[in-house]
C-alpha cells in the first residue's frame, strides 16, 4: 500500500496497514477537534512507523 503522507505504510504487512487507518479513522471519529485528532495522529504514528518519520524534504 503506498501512502504520500505515510511512505513507511508500505513497509507494512496488508493487515498492519489496515490496523493503522483503522486506528486513525477510529481517532478522528473520537477526537472531536481538529487538534485532538492531529495529536492522536501523532500518537499512532510514533507507533507504527518503522523510525521516527521528518517532514518530507528534511533529512537528518
Amino acid at each position: 500500500m503506498y501512502s504520500s503522507s505515510f511512505p513507511w505504510l508500505s513497509d507494512l504487512t496488508d493487515e498492519q496497514a489496515y490496523e493503522f487507518l483503522d486506528e486513525v479513522i477510529q481517532a478522528a471519529h473520537d477526537a472531536g477537534t481538529h487538534t485532538a485528532f492531529l495529536h492522536a495522529l501523532d500518537v499512532l504514528v510514533a507507533q507504527h512507523a518503522p523510525i521516527p518519520a521528518l517532514p518530507h524534504g528534511v533529512s537528518p
